[in-house]
C-alpha cells in the first residue's frame, strides 16, 4: 500500500485541472471593441493560469490570490483578504475556508480588531506561498518576454489610465 506524504492533499479536497480551450481572439469579430478584446485575453490567460496552479499547486485562482494577499502580512481580516487580492469578500471567505481545510492557513477569531476573523499563514502554507510567487515570477517573465523594460512599464501604465476609466465607463 503506497503511503502518502503529509502535505499530499486528500482525495476528498483535490480539484482536477481542464486543458483551456483553444481560442484565436485576435480575429473574432467582438475583439473589435476594446474591452471585449481586454475580457477575452484576461480569461485566456485566466484559464492557462488556473490549469497550471491547479496541476502544480491543487489552488484554483481565488485561493491563489488570497495565499498572495496573506504571504504579504503577518495576519490579515478577511475584508483586507478580499481587497489585497482584489476578490469580493465572498470568495475571499470561501477560499480562506479551502485553505484552512488545506492547513495552508490559520484562522483566529478575534476580539482585539472587533469580532474580525484574522488569517496567517501556517509554516507549510509560507513554503506553498514561496513557492507561488517563485511560480508567478517566471510566468510573468515569459509573458513579458516578447517586450523591452520600456514597453513592460508603458504597458503597465497604459493598462492603469485605462483602469481608471473603468467607472466612468460603468456609470
Amino acid at each position: 500500500m503506497k503511503k502518502e506524504s503529509p502535505t499530499a492533499v486528500p482525495a476528498s479536497l483535490r480539484r482536477v485541472a481542464q486543458p483551456p480551450a483553444h481560442v484565436s481572439g485576435a480575429n473574432a469579430s467582438v475583439n473589435r471593441y476594446l474591452a471585449a478584446y481586454l475580457i477575452g485575453v484576461a480569461n485566456r490567460l485566466a484559464n492557462g493560469a488556473s490549469n497550471y496552479y491547479r496541476k502544480e499547486f491543487n489552488l484554483g485562482m481565488s485561493e491563489w490570490r488570497t495565499m498572495l494577499a496573506i504571504g504579504t502580512s503577518n495576519h490579515r481580516i478577511v475584508r483586507e483578504v478580499a481587497e489585497m487580492a482584489d476578490i469580493d469578500y465572498a470568495a475571499a471567505s470561501k477560499s480562506l475556508r479551502v485553505l484552512e481545510q488545506r492547513g495552508l492557513v490559520q484562522i483566529e477569531q478575534t476580539k482585539r480588531r472587533g469580532r474580525a476573523a484574522i488569517a496567517q499563514l501556517t509554516p507549510e502554507g509560507l513554503l506553498i506561498y514561496h513557492q507561488l510567487m517563485e511560480a508567478a515570477r517566471r510566468r510573468q517573465k515569459r509573458l513579458l518576454s516578447a517586450f523591452t523594460p520600456e514597453e513592460v512599464t508603458l504597458l503597465r501604465e497604459l493598462l492603469q489610465r485605462l483602469e481608471s476609466q473603468v467607472l466612468y465607463m460603468n456609470a
